[in-house]
């Protein structure tokens, strides 16, 4: 018997290895409909956490580096707690703020003062942050008055220069003159900063910009393949959801309240909307649009809302009842007698607790795709991403870790992009402005510092340095700039939840056996309209027919000719 070889046709990839698919988020990420319901996500959060930074009242703002000191006390477990950090820091900041009001002569001795009352008259002021706008003029007057006798030097070294080598000394000059302008400038602005710090900084810009910094360096430890070294990818995300929200739970607990109460309706509202576009995206290859999508989203907000909060609301709960249970303790003698003998009451719900836990860490990038994919509530988005969790944990968990490196590897590839686009925007733009500003600088250096140089792509304007019309264009650039960045931001935002989403599918056809383009779709109201109208008219008629075959049989033709049977008069035969 010969023996037939088999010739193979071709491998279907993505059946072989399903993770494959998660390639495809970079592809439904940047869809243009899902980019902008990022962006608005991020105004949305950042507008909101503004306008409470506005209002909140000024003893309760952070100290500058604030999150990194608490961070730092926390992996040292020196025992120190932050509270006394902070009143140490804070009789720094005063300190420092009382010697510019001396030095610049905001607090002046009185006829009888001594050096020291004159210091204690500083540091009462700036206990109430008072004289702030007098500080502000005093530099702002020191500067000027330095820029007023560079030129006054500029003027005399020209004047009483030899003619012989006037052109020499005027190049020489002049040098001196902008070394003492940029001099002046870089002083004024580094005291403006010193002063400004007895302000303190914003809760939300300080957490904001901690979790933004630890989101770059994730992405910078993945590109650089370090993991689990004490700078890696998993440290920086390990920090990355408990140090700034922890700091911000524990340390600024009504501040969270309000803050945790708006994000998370931001975050429901125009997350659940992405999530609804990546599924019917993913399943169908179809785009719906963001009208739809929040539709969908706003009709399912208490279930996006509701989802992550359920569980941890259970842990509370059961931990209450562990803790009120346990008062029993304090009573004298038959107290911790009962707390040891019936202390399995207590194991027990540790245990439940634990369970939530892991199934809240682990399911709950699969929340809202559950939502979204089925259309259902919050209790189904819960038991799934759990039930998946538990049933797969290591295909969870190598999913999740293809979508990081992935996600990681496109964004730094977005990053990139963006900052190549600004950095030929800004060579080109500053080969056609020949003006310096008043620090001696390039004008459109100071107005919008190259990426190239500052080796980021935000940005601080220093308006001090430039005049009336070039603030307000220095305004325009920002604004654009910023924009642009933010696009980034919305890129993440938008691959989180398209990632999470192929994921879920992934998971669900592994655990359940579910394809991957079965999705939830709602009936549109025309298709409503069109069966409430048709089905009583269908009925209707169906009626009829019914009443008119039972009350009118049809007649037997007249002239019909009767069987034999009946002329014969035989009974008719039986069939």
């Amino acid at each position: 018997m010969s023996a037939e070889g088999r010739v193979i046709r071709g491998i279907d990839w993505r059946q072989t290895f399903p993770f494959i698919q998660i390639f495809g988020s970079f592809r439904v990420a940047i869809h243009l409909s899902k980019l902008a319901l990022g962006l608005a996500l991020l105004f949305s959060v950042w507008i909101g956490g503004a306008v409470l930074d506005g209002i909140w009242f000024h003893s309760a703002r952070a100290i500058p580096g604030e999150i990194d000191a608490y961070s730092q006390l926390a992996s040292k477990d020196t025992g120190q707690p932050l509270s006394q950090w902070r009143d140490q820091a804070r009789q720094q900041l005063e300190a420092n703020y009382a010697d510019l009001l001396v030095s610049y002569g905001v607090i002046k001795p009185g006829p009888t003062d001594s050096a020291d009352d004159v210091n204690q008259k500083a540091l009462a002021a700036a206990k109430d942050r008072d004289d702030f706008s007098d500080l502000e003029k005093a530099i702002t007057a020191r500067r000027d008055a330095a820029l007023k006798e560079a030129d006054s030097d500029y003027d005399t070294a020209i004047k009483t220069a030899d003619s012989r080598n006037l052109d020499q000394i005027k190049q020489t000059a002049a040098d001196a003159r902008d070394a003492a302008k940029l001099a002046a400038f870089e002083a004024a602005e580094q005291d403006e900063q010193a002063a400004d710090q007895i302000n303190g900084e914003g809760l939300f810009s300080a957490f904001f910009g901690y979790e933004i910094h630890q989101v770059y360096l994730i992405v910078q430890s993945v590109a650089h393949n370090e993991w689990v070294t004490p700078d890696g990818a998993v440290q920086h995300l390990f920090d990355f959801f408990t140090i700034g929200p922890v700091w911000l739970i524990f340390h600024h607990t009504i501040f969270f309240v309000f803050f945790g109460l708006w994000f998370l309706l931001i975050w429901a509202l125009f997350g659940g909307a992405i999530s609804r576009i990546a599924a019917v995206q993913v399943a169908r290859d179809e785009k719906i649009s963001i009208r739809q999508a929040m539709n969908f989203a706003a009709g399912k907000l208490l279930s996006f809302g509701s989802a992550p909060v359920i569980p941890v609301a259970i842990v509370l709960a059961i931990g209450l009842i562990v803790s009120a249970a346990a008062l029993i303790g304090n009573i004298p003698f038959l107290g911790p007698i009962a707390i040891g003998a019936f202390f399995v009451f207590a194991i027990l719900p540790g245990f439940v607790m634990t369970l939530v836990l892991l199934g809240t860490a682990g399911g709950f990038n699969l929340m809202y795709p559950t939502i979204a994919v089925e259309g259902s509530d919050s209790f189904d988005a819960i038991s799934r991403s759990f039930s998946y969790v538990f049933a797969r944990p290591w295909r969870m968990v190598f999913y999740s870790l293809v979508a990081l490196v992935y996600g990681a590897a496109t964004y730094l590839f977005v990053h990139g992009f963006i900052y190549m686009m600004l950095v030929l925007a800004h060579h080109f733009v500053s080969m056609g402005i020949f003006t310096r500003s008043a620090n001696t600088r390039d004008l459109l250096s100071v107005m919008w510092p190259s990426p190239a140089a500052t080796g980021r792509l935000a940005y601080d304007v220093n308006y001090d340095a430039l005049g009336p019309g070039q603030s307000v264009g220095a305004f325009f650039i920002h604004v654009w700039v910023t924009l642009l960045i933010s696009f980034l931001g919305s890129f993440a935002i938008s691959l989180y939840f398209s990632a999470n989403t192929i994921i879920y599918y992934l998971m669900r056809r592994e655990v359940d056996s579910t394809e991957m383009d079965d999705v939830y779709l709602e009936q549109s109201p025309d298709d409503v309209d069109v069966t409430a109208v048709a089905a009583p008219e269908a009925m209707q008629v169906s009626a009829t027919v019914t009443v008119v075959t039972a009350t009118e049989p049809s007649p037997e033709p007249k002239d019909s000719p009767l069987p034999d049977d009946r002329a014969s008069g035989d009974a008719p035969a039986t069939t």
